[in-house]
């Protein structure tokens, strides 16, 4: 009975391990995000302000720490698409272009389910994409 007892503590003690290792390794930023708004001046509009001519701009960010950045028509085709690699450090982020001359360290944060890059009036802002609200490209 004791040992029944000893492994049923042992395998609740573990799989609280893993959930809670689970949850670490979740960052809130990892997923697809829709280019909602931005601020009149941002970082961003130097470098994309070509891009803006697609209506719908969407950014990935992998749990690897990597990510896709793509400029869409209406029909879903994709216009342009920049990769790189992303990392976070206290309430920074920094977004390292592979395909062009741009690497971007910003502040960031979330209110309800949009993901603010920036402050004050200098900021972009992406809305959360749903698994239900899938990108469709072409």
């Amino acid at each position: 009975m004791k040992t029944a007892f000893f492994l049923l503590c042992l395998v609740a003690m573990f799989g609280t391990t893993l959930a809670q290792r689970k949850n670490e390794t979740e960052n809130p930023i990892i997923g697809t995000w829709k280019f909602s708004r931005q601020s009149i001046n941002n970082d961003f509009q130097k470098k994309f302000e070509g891009m803006r001519n697609f209506p719908n701009e969407y950014i990935t960010f992998y749990q690897n720490h990597t990510f896709r950045h793509e400029f869409m028509d209406t029909k879903g085709n994709v216009g342009k698409e920049l990769t790189g690699e992303w990392k976070l450090k206290n309430d920074a982020i920094s977004i390292l272009y592979d395909e062009i001359d741009f690497n971007l360290k910003t502040n960031y944060f979330f209110i309800d389910t949009d993901l603010v890059l920036g402050q004050n009036f200098n900021h972009v802002v992406f809305t959360k994409q749903s698994i239900n609200d899938p990108i469709v490209m072409k």
